[in-house]
């Protein structure tokens, strides 16, 4: 199945729990995810409607949250795992770096800051109430996803506004060769939105 970049993941700030809707190019829904709230170790489901009822994948991170966290793909229908993602390096106001593997465990792609210097006055001006969200409004963090070979597939960029955050993924080179399912690098990359979203 084809996936019509870009796409904008949103996430409602007021939400109980954090969920965000991906939609694609055409403004179709493409995923709709939801992590579980108040738990030790980070779960998300991943459904293909808005009201949740269709199930597709589970993220799951393999030990309460901290240095090293693996977040596990599986697919719902059968189980099986499809990759994971890991952050490596502490998370700090300096770059961090996330490795997605697929399902044999083998590290085929990497996401890190284009710039960790925007992701620094990012964390830094935000924290000003009020002057501080109207600066960082027009400060947009920004990830490129690499394959092995170090050739820019992918681009994420941060956006805030009054009630929501939005993540904009943009296909960079669409006929490069990624060696995996298209659907994994999605997944990853919104477990990537996810972590960094955590971080502010």
């Amino acid at each position: 199945m084809a996936i019509n970049y870009p796409l904008t993941a949103t996430f409602k700030l007021l939400a109980l729990s954090p969920e965000v809707t991906v939609r694609d190019s055409s403004n179709a829904l493409m995923l709709q995810v939801k992590q579980k709230a108040l738990t030790l170790r980070e779960e998300t489901t991943v459904f293909a409607d808005e009201a949740k009822k269709i199930p597709l994948y589970k993220m799951l991170a393999d030990r309460v949250i901290g240095f090293r966290a693996v977040h596990r793909i599986t697919r719902l229908s059968d189980n099986a795992l499809v990759g994971s993602v890991k952050a490596t390096g502490f998370r700090s106001l300096w770059r961090t770096q996330y490795d997605i593997a697929d399902s044999s465990d083998k590290t085929i792609l990497t996401v890190r800051e284009e710039n960790p210097w925007i992701k620094v006055l990012d964390e830094v001006v935000g924290e000003i109430p009020l002057v501080g969200f109207i600066i960082s409004s027009f400060i947009n963090p920004r990830y490129l996803m690499t394959d092995e070979n170090g050739t820019v597939l992918y681009r994420i960029t941060k956006r805030r506004s009054l009630i929501e955050r939005n993540f904009t993924l943009e296909q960079i080179a669409p006929d490069a060769h990624v060696g995996t399912d298209e659907r994994l690098v999605s997944l990853a990359l919104i477990q990537v939105i996810f972590l960094e979203h955590h971080r502010g």
